[in-house]
């Protein structure tokens, strides 16, 4: 069956989609005066496929997959958001066979919203893997899932998706950063063909992206996100009610002024949404982008012609229209130093050379339990493994551990009581007794109980300064911080990133569910006997390199412990490696 969507990048067509955002209802006349809208979009010969929604903003709408087949019927190609959000891993595939079945192939693979609204409450959040691990499952069903049966080994006819994935590059502390970048490796290793960015409106950020993967030796096509913005929505932006997206001061005052000027001049508004538009097109084309997403207020066919007809008269002349786009964080931290012109003056574009990787965190209370977790693992869980993970060498302390655990499971099975390890779990970790525990590689925060979407490998794109985006809106009277936040300051300031860029974990083995992880662990059941090695991160091997052999060069918990014994001492726990010499780091906030 022919896929004009994935053709289009086959041929190196600069490639357009604009997006569909179903509502509620099954008959309505707004959905159906959407559905007429998109096709006229697409009738304009200008978009190579309609991108539609799957529930936004974690509120029901009419299915994605039951528009996206209404599209294939008028011949238009769609590509499906496919979010984790409401199913749990057998409804996925279930779900994926079903578009197999139907010859939909093109996904857009994202971890999806909170959940706000549903009949009688808010929906429970789902969120049974990640985009990494559900990118991994259609790279398998592309490649022919192999079925363990009574019968025996069954391989199943194999798939054809074309399925892309999301970052959100306009992310302006350290630590969101370089978080949100290795978690979009994971998602290239898994299998990603292609990568829309969430919405800014930063050119200096958007060429950070491409910078980046270049660097890092990945070739993926990339699509820049395009939006139509109205002062409206860029207020819910910066309030974090629609979470994923930047929009900053300075972009308000601009777009209030519009809106003043159009109460005189009818137009105004929307001619000047055009505008930027059409610029963030042009730059787009200009940086090396190969496509771009186009969404937002009043979009309709003649909006969409308007935009790439004036995009490509600006394309000849799009550095002059960088400045324009240049919406970023006052202070903000950028992976690359900004370009400068004869003059000395910032063009709003970066240079190569990276700039200081720094942030200042004093203030901020990331080390909540982490001394005494970082400490007891160390006295008491480190082990050693073989090079499959499928025994362990069992060092200090946890020689004892073993033995004792080993002995009870022995007398009352792998179920037995584990009172004593869930009770002191749950005070400091909040911990729901799931029995594959994603403590260490979540670096000491619990993604089952802290993190409202479960991530185990990298945090989603909705964080705004480092807070989780569910929290400013669930508790208008506190924040929490992201885990993968939290993560990565607690290992850089023991210089120990490699911890959380040498592997891809694999989602929850509900299987262990209310038993000990302890003995999981110890047993080599757990998520750490399943890890996938990789390099990832400005220091790890070009392309990510997911490799068993890698298994060898992973620095050991062992040696790492050993090298880093002085930073053990009492003096170095809670020394701020980020702010000034001498800054007492403040612990102000409820979490």
């Amino acid at each position: 069956m022919d896929n004009p969507f994935r053709e289009a990048f086959e041929k190196g067509e600069f490639v357009v989609t604009c997006e569909m955002i179903p509502g509620r209802g099954a008959f309505e006349t707004s959905q159906e005066d959407e559905y007429q809208m998109m096709k006229k979009i697409y009738a304009t010969g200008r978009v190579h496929a309609i991108s539609i929604t799957d529930c936004p903003s974690g509120n029901p709408a009419i299915s994605s997959m039951a528009i996206a087949r209404r599209f294939a019927e008028d011949g238009i190609p769609a590509l499906i958001h496919f979010t984790c959000k409401d199913r749990t891993r057998n409804e996925m595939q279930g779900e994926l066979y079903e578009l197999q079945h139907d010859g939909l192939e093109n996904l857009l693979v994202m971890t999806g919203d909170i959940q706000h609204s549903g009949f009688e409450g808010a929906a429970r959040p789902v969120f049974d893997l990640d985009p990494i691990s559900l990118l991994d499952l259609v790279r398998g069903m592309n490649e022919g899932l192999e079925v363990e049966t009574p019968k025996g080994t069954y391989q199943e006819k194999p798939a054809s998706f074309f399925a892309g994935a999301v970052v959100n590059p306009y992310k302006y502390r350290l630590g969101e950063t370089i978080p949100q970048y290795i978690k979009l490796e994971k998602k290239l290793l898994s299998g990603a063909k292609f990568i829309i960015q969430q919405l800014g409106f930063d050119a200096r950020k958007m060429q950070e992206q491409l910078f980046y993967l270049e660097e890092r030796g990945f070739d993926v096509p990339q699509i820049a996100n395009i939006f139509l913005v109205n002062k409206g929505a860029a207020n819910l932006m910066t309030k974090g009610v629609i979470a994923g997206c930047t929009a900053t001061p300075e972009l308000i005052d601009v777009l209030t002024k519009e809106s003043e000027i159009n109460k005189e001049q009818k137009g105004y508004a929307k001619k000047m949404r055009i505008e930027r538009a059409a610029k963030q097109v042009a730059i787009a084309k200009g940086l090396g982008y190969k496509g771009v997403h186009i969404g937002g207020f009043g979009l309709d066919d003649e909006t969409v012609v308007a935009v790439l007809d004036m995009a490509e008269q600006m394309a000849p002349n799009w550095r002059d229209y960088v400045k324009d786009l240049s919406f970023g964080v006052d202070g903000g931290f950028y992976l690359y130093k900004p370009e400068l012109d004869e003059n000395g003056n910032p063009t709003g574009l970066n240079s190569r050379e990276h700039a200081p990787m720094e942030e200042d965190i004093s203030g901020r209370k990331l080390f909540k339990h982490y001394r005494l977790s970082r400490f007891f693992h160390y006295w008491v869980l480190t082990q050693e493994y073989n090079e499959d993970h499928t025994d362990a060498k069992h060092i200090r302390f946890n020689k004892m551990l073993a033995s004792r655990i080993k002995s009870l499971e022995k007398k009352k099975g792998q179920a037995r009581a584990h009172g004593l390890e869930h009770t002191g779990k749950a005070m400091l970790y909040g911990c729901i007794d799931c029995g594959d525990c994603g403590l260490e590689p979540a670096i000491y925060s619990c993604p089952m109980a802290s993190c409202p979407k479960s991530q185990r490998n990298g945090p989603c794109g909705g964080s705004m300064d480092g807070y989780c985006e569910a929290y400013p809106l669930t508790n208008p009277e506190g924040h929490r911080f992201c885990i993968h936040y939290m993560a990565f300051h607690r290992l850089n300031r023991y210089n120990e990133l490699y911890k959380y860029t040498t592997f891809i974990t694999p989602p929850n083995d509900w299987n262990f569910w209310q038993t000990s992880a302890w003995s999981n662990y110890i047993h080599c059941r757990d998520n750490t006997s399943k890890r996938i090695p990789c390099s990832l991160g400005l220091d790890g091997n070009p392309g990510g390199v997911p490799d068993e052999q890698l298994k060898d060069d992973m620095p050991s918990v062992e040696s790492t412990a050993v090298a880093n014994e002085e930073k053990m001492s009492e003096e170095s726990y809670g020394k701020p490696v980020n702010a000034a010499e001498g800054e007492v780091e403040v612990e102000h906030n409820k979490d």
